[in-house]
């Protein structure tokens, strides 16, 4: 269990650093905000207490498709163009 932890706990602090540091823009974007995408999909699809539980199948499946749009528009925007411009202004994309 503990090795476990250790190599999980190395894994992640790999990807925060490449996440920084990465020389492609456009990669430091995706990886920042790669992590939210499962989050808002178990939110959108999953949890107990999901949003758009009532209602008509179509409306709840294209809600929450554009509601997990939005959500990942938003990560794109604050994790990745906010912290690439915050941490390294001369490569903004």
């Amino acid at each position: 269990m503990g090795a476990l932890a250790i190599s999980a706990i190395a894994l992640a602090t790999l990807y925060v650093i490449a996440a920084f540091t990465a020389p492609s823009p456009v990669l430091r974007i995706m990886l920042r905000s790669a992590p939210v995408l499962p989050v808002a999909i178990w939110t959108l699809w999953f949890d107990r207490s999901r949003p758009f539980q009532g209602g008509p199948a179509a409306v709840r499946q294209s809600a929450r498709v554009a509601l997990l749009l939005l959500v990942m528009a938003f990560a794109i925007a604050i994790l990745g163009l906010g912290l690439n411009w915050l941490y390294d202004p001369n490569r903004v994309i």
